[in-house]
């Protein structure tokens, strides 16, 4: 195989590649989380291109410039409905869809972020598996035009969660302990609704788009995408501490008795009486 698999942490609008790819809805209204970031950093005349396009289906991918970025092309690959979770199928299908878009274009150098793990709520490892998977299929055809492909993605967690990954199936690695998915619950089903982001700061997939309120992210949110975050799996709790009983009311201060009045004074004695007068 030619084609040469890297991973990179590093904000996918300022790699170094002939073209990168938007995890994008497909109505391909460029919002928050990875695709707000493009747009506000390639400028709104590819928001115009894409509403030109207007609704692709699910699964496939189209073409526009790449605006003021590096990237001379973006292609957009269409993970989910407009604020709806994205499934594996369409992301699978996307990301076929995207290789073939490149080869038609006859790309050299093309950055994936994490398809469909923003405001589509897909897990990261689920998007590692699909995306890795397929461009090695794909590039076991030397007919392909890519030399490099790269996995761009911007925070800690998402990018070691792949990086896992990337080291099991393309550098044949033993695996390490089992890094969680932050939002490893089970895939919701294809075209729901997401579930409406908890309180508190906005969480992004993998952007440096921390605006409060998200764009994304969102959460864009999540992510961090809206953000859109799936929690840990509960764990039993003890009892709750109970709060110190209050204290008992403190006694009344004893009231000193009023002193006794004083005593009347003596009655005045009566004066004596005259003496009889004399005869």
């Amino acid at each position: 195989m030619k084609t040469q698999l890297k991973m990179m942490r590093a904000d996918i609008t300022t790699v170094d590649a002939e073209a990168i790819v938007n995890s994008a809805n497909n109505d391909l209204v460029m919002g928050g989380g990875v695709s707000g970031a493009i747009r506000r950093v390639a400028g709104q005349d590819v928001q115009d291109e894409c509403h030109k396009i207007g609704t692709v289906p699910l699964g496939t991918a189209v073409v526009t410039s790449g605006g003021l970025l590096k990237a001379r092309w973006i292609i957009h690959a269409a993970v989910n409905p407009l604020g709806m979770w994205a499934d594996a199928k369409s992301v699978r299908n996307a990301t076929r869809a995207v290789l073939k878009r490149a080869d038609e274009k006859q790309i050299k150098r093309l950055a994936f972020p994490a398809l469909g793990t923003g405001a589509g709520a897909l897990a990261v490892e689920r998007c590692a598996d699909i995306l890795i998977e397929e461009v090695l299929k794909h590039c076991e055809n030397d007919q392909t035009s890519l030399e490099e492909v790269m996995f761009v993605l911007y925070d800690e967690k998402p990018f070691a969660i792949f990086e896992e990954k990337f080291k099991v199936k393309v550098l044949g690695e033993a695996p390490s302990p089992e890094v969680a998915d932050p939002r490893s619950l089970p895939e919701p089903a294809p075209g729901t609704a997401p579930a409406a982001a908890p309180a508190g700061p906005p969480r992004h997939d993998g952007r440096p788009d921390r605006r409060p309120g998200g764009g994304r992210r969102p959460e864009p949110t999540r992510r961090y995408p809206p953000n859109l975050p799936r929690s840990p799996e509960s764990r039993p709790m003890g009892p709750l501490p109970q709060a110190p009983a209050a204290p008992p009311p403190a006694a009344p201060a004893a009231v000193a008795p009023p002193p006794p009045p004083p005593p009347a004074p003596p009655a005045p004695e009566a004066p004596p009486a005259p003496p009889p007068p004399s005869v």
